[in-house]
């Protein structure tokens, strides 16, 4: 049935995907950019979920008995290589039709630091975060890992746990350069408009392509918090992996 319905109207759900892929996350953005109406679009987003292509994200800071009800998620690519597709492929069939591959790699070198910094890493420190808080590696014991997005902070690992009142705020970098003091200071700036309330319990972590400035570990130090370089980030998931295939 559901292939059947991707058959009848390939142009509607690749269109939904598309959308998607090149950042409208929330129905009505999917809706603006699609043309689709607001009121038919829930069958195609049920659809693509149940097919594993897209998944639909809650904030992390939504309190348990609000989240069956919320309206405050986004949609996203699950699949990673249609988000490769979408971001470098389709934009550019002429240069893949025309074999002008110098080209198309160049394109792709241009945005991929981007591509994959928006994307990928984000989502393996995500990974990193469940996979600690499954071996209790974390300050507390978690009831959710996701992210946090409002108009005034973005966060992009949360953890939290409502009974305990304690939530893990963590930051991704995926720059060339080592990370600074300010960008610690940065999130914890954030925290006081991400943690429900002011008697929460706040744990940090920065997450960093090309590590941290001594500075930076200093202030990491001061307060706490847990620094994840890329080495670590790919040895802990790799144990994870490891110990699931045993």
């Amino acid at each position: 049935m559901l292939i059947d319905d991707l058959v009848r109207e390939t142009r509607t759900y690749e269109a939904v995907l598309r959308a998607a892929a090149t950042g409208a996350h929330t129905p009505a953005e999917i809706a603006s950019v699609t043309g689709i109406a607001s009121s038919n679009l829930s069958p195609y987003l049920a659809r693509l979920r149940e097919l594993g292509l897209i998944e639909r994200r809650i904030l992390a800071t939504i309190p348990p008995d609000q989240r069956r009800a919320t309206t405050r998620s986004r949609y996203h690519l699950r699949d990673s290589y249609l988000r490769f597709y979408f971001r470098f492929i389709a934009p550019n069939l002429n240069l893949v039709e025309q074999e002008l591959t110098d080209v198309l790699w160049e394109r792709m070198g241009e945005q991929f630091r981007a591509f994959v910094g928006e994307t990928a890493f984000e989502d393996l420190c995500r990974e990193w975060t469940l996979v600690q808080a499954r071996a209790r590696r974390l300050p507390f014991s978690p009831e959710m890992v996701g992210s946090h997005w409002s108009p005034d902070a973005q966060v992009d690992v949360v953890a939290i746990n409502w009974r305990d009142k304690a939530i893990f705020l963590g930051e991704c970098k995926w720059g060339l350069d080592a990370v600074g003091r300010s960008v610690i200071r940065e999130l914890v700036d954030k925290a006081p408009r991400v943690a429900p309330g002011a008697d929460w319990q706040v744990h940090y972590a920065l997450f960093a392509r090309s590590g941290f400035t001594d500075a930076a570990r200093a202030e990491a130090e001061a307060l706490d918090a847990t620094l994840v370089d890329l080495e670590r980030l790919d040895a802990d998931l790799r144990e994870a992996l490891e110990g699931v295939r045993r």
